[in-house]
């Protein structure tokens, strides 16, 4: 959580929320390269205790801005 929150006061992780059970969705306001390194230096992930998977976002034609 500790390194969560460093992310959120650096404005690189923008959201995180939780499915109620094991796991999280995060949410990050970056690109690519820089959400790799920052995912890439979570604890849990260097202690190879969790998978990560990192799927970029576009916004959905149609609705607006």
């Amino acid at each position: 959580m500790a390194a969560l929150r460093q992310l959120k006061a650096e404005g690189t992780l923008a959201e995180a929320y939780s499915p109620g059970g094991p796991g999280a969705v995060l949410i990050f306001e970056a690109d690519k390269e820089a959400v790799e390194g920052a995912v890439s230096a979570l604890p849990l992930v260097i202690a190879k205790l969790i998978d990560t998977e990192i799927v970029a976002l576009q916004p959905l034609p149609g609705l607006g801005s």
